[in-house]
């Protein structure tokens, strides 16, 4: 509660309904007061006739004697009074309506960090992972393997795959012992050009395909690790799912114990707050039992 509204709440006094009705009864007393003085005037008025009798006038107006002008200041001083019982009255239970209300609007969190209780936090959902997260994993041996199949797989496919150096020079060789001639130009300029195998066909031959053994065994290596690299981090991933589950019902189930606890401390201070009794101070009483005599 906040420092500036203790001062109206006890355990002993009146309750916000008793409060509010002697308030309105205070402000009815306040009517009937003003009502006195609403009138105030010090002249009495006669109305006469020309050339009627002396005592023939009429009053129309009595202006307050001297006993009417000393209730002026009672009926001030009473006025005052009632306005400063209502004015108490009235903020305390504003006061009270206001700290309910502080209570309603105490969020989870607050209610955490006034009682320097830990809120559970979220549990975040794990991120992707991908093949850089297991390799970077990996040690200098093995990464610096993975690199070489990898680099030697590239640099071999480069050459005997279609389009590569090897792979045209074997079929242009190929294409030379099938038409081992060529022309150019007509007639007399006629330029024939032959053309023979620099080296044993045959040899070419086992050098591609030791070549494509050389280039299957990399990618078979290749492929093993890449495999082996795609079921660690399905492993992972397993793992850090299961991990999060496990993170979110512990989650769950401390914030619904805790929340529990907020609710039930909202409930008991609420219940604390309506119970309090509103002070009537010393200077006060007087009214307040006068406003009480009212009800008898």
């Amino acid at each position: 509660m906040e420092r500036i509204n203790e001062i109206f709440f006890s355990n002993h006094g009146l309750t916000s309904t008793s409060a509010a009705h002697l308030a309105d009864l205070a402000q009815e007393l306040i009517a009937g007061n003003e009502a006195k003085l609403k009138n105030l005037n010090f002249v009495t008025t006669k109305v006469d006739i020309v050339g009627s009798t002396a005592d023939s006038g009429k009053t129309i107006n009595i202006g307050y004697d001297e006993s009417m002008l000393a209730q002026v200041r009672p009926l001030l001083e009473e006025i005052a009074i009632m306005n400063a019982f209502c004015a108490w009255m009235r903020e305390a239970i504003k006061a009270k309506e206001y700290e309910t209300k502080q209570v309603n609007n105490r969020s989870f969190e607050e209610w955490c960090k006034d009682n320097n209780i830990e809120a559970p936090a979220t549990p975040q959902y794990p991120k992707e992972i991908d093949s850089n997260e297991i390799i970077a994993q990996l040690t200098i041996k093995e990464r610096n393997q993975y690199f070489y199949w990898e680099a030697t797989a590239a640099t071999i496919g480069k050459y005997i795959h279609p389009g590569g150096q090897f792979a045209n020079a074997r079929e242009e060789l190929q294409c030379k012992i099938m038409k081992p001639y060529d022309t150019s130009g007509n007639g007399k300029d006629t330029l024939i050009y032959s053309h023979t195998p620099s080296i044993d066909p045959q040899k070419v031959e086992d050098t591609f395909f030791d070549l494509q053994k050389w280039h299957r065994e990399n990618e078979r290596e290749l492929n093993k690790i890449k495999f082996a690299i795609k079921k660690e981090a399905e492993k992972k991933v397993l793992e850090r799912n299961q991990q999060y589950r496990q993170d979110l019902e512990d989650y769950t189930q401390k914030r619904q114990t805790l929340f529990a606890q907020y609710k039930q401390w909202q409930s008991q201070e609420r219940e604390r707050i309506a119970n309090l009794k509103i002070v009537v101070p010393e200077a006060l009483q007087t009214i307040c039992d006068k406003l009480n005599d009212l009800e008898k």
